[in-house]
Order: C-alpha cells, then structure tokens, then sequence
C-alpha cells in the first residue's frame, strides 16, 4: 500500500535568523569597501587625467618655440649674418603673441584654462612667457598677461626672469616657458591628490641656413 507522501516542513526561525544575518555582513562589508573602491577609482583617473596634461603642456610648449623660430626666420629684423638691429618692440610684441597664442590654442581642451575664443588668447592661465634670444628683444615677459596678481609664485620656471641675453654666443634661439594649474579630483585630507603646477622650458634654434658650415646666427 502506497503510503502518502509528508508535506514539506517550513524552514526553521534558526535557519531564518542565520541567511539574514549573513545578508547583513555582506552589506556592511560592501558599505566599508565602497569608499576605498572610489578613492581608488579617481586616483587612476586623476593620474591619467595629469598624464595627458603633462604630454599636452609638453607638446605645446615645444610647438609655439618651433612656430616663433620659423617665423623669425621668415621675417628677420634685419640680416641674419649680422647683429640683429633695434627695429622696435612692437615685432618683437607680435612674435611673443604669437607663440602665447599657440600655447592658448593646444591647452583650450584642459580644465582650468581661461581661453577666449574671440582673441585667441588666455587672460591668466595658462601663463606663457615668449622671448627672443637676439639681444634685441626687450619685452621677454609674459605674453599672456595674467590676471591683476601677476604671475603665480608656483610657476617658479618664471625666475628669474627671461632675458634677450645670447650668453655670449652668436646663436640665436626662442625660449617659451608655460605654466599650467591643474587641479585633481581627488583631494581628501588622508589622500590630498591638491594642485599641480605643471611647467615647461622650451628653446628652439633659429638657423642661418644661407651661411655655409654654420646653423648660427649672427
């Protein structure tokens, strides 16, 4: 004779008790790992974001001294074979533009910079200091004129100061410094990623390609 089958017995309180206060850990664990998971995320994100700020301010920098060299070059003061003659600051005025507006144009993309569309030019970050190396050029300043402070004493490339100087030589040369504000994501007092001043020095040669045996000028 087929005995019946017995119907399932509920769950016991203890069993009950236990999968619930298992759920609990987990999410308590889950609550403590949270914030160490975020902290973690930003801090790759901060150190690619400073990665491509470093490569951007780099390349800029190097391009507007190359632009400058080139069109000294193309419309010298005066003959290149011969010490370069007071013509006046406004050439001189128009070059440094020229490259504080190349440095303006490659960083429009970062965080931080002040970049006017209209004028093609940053009122105060980043800063850009363009000079002429031909010991004529008499306004080796900043050519994108920060704000009313002045230059920021983080940009210590700034001093001292650049100068037309030739250091004794013949040659002459482009020099762009630039000056960049970045700010991290991440800035917890137990962590403080805070504030880079990104900085750099570029010199670029201005060749006398006429003059056999020689890439200098002068």
């Amino acid at each position: 004779m087929c005995q019946p089958i017995p119907p399932p017995q509920p769950a016991s309180a203890g069993r009950t008790v236990r999968r619930r206060g298992s759920s609990g850990q987990s999410l308590v664990e889950f609550a403590l790992v949270l914030p160490l998971l975020l902290i973690l995320f930003l801090a790759i994100a901060d150190f690619g974001r400073i990665f491509v700020a470093l490569i951007t301010v780099e390349s800029a920098t190097r391009d507007a001294a190359e632009t400058v060299a080139n069109d000294y070059l193309a419309a010298p003061p005066g003959p290149l074979n011969a010490p370069a003659p007071n013509i006046g600051q406004s050439y001189y005025d128009a070059l440094h533009a020229r490259g504080a507006a190349i440095v303006c144009s490659e960083l429009r993309g970062l965080p931080n910079t002040n970049y006017d569309a209209g004028t093609n030019t940053c009122p105060d970050m980043p800063v850009v200091v363009v000079c002429i190396h031909d010991g004529t050029d008499g306004g080796c300043r900043n050519a994108a004129q920060p704000g009313p402070g002045g230059i920021d004493s983080h940009c210590s490339d700034f001093t001292p100061a650049a100068t037309s100087a030739q250091g004794g030589s013949a040659a002459r040369w482009v020099e762009v410094r630039t000056c960049y504000h970045f700010t991290a994501f991440l800035n917890l007092p137990f962590f403080p990623l805070g504030d880079f001043w990104i900085q750099r020095t570029r010199d670029y040669t201005i060749p006398c390609y006429f003059v056999l045996g020689t890439a200098e000028c002068g």
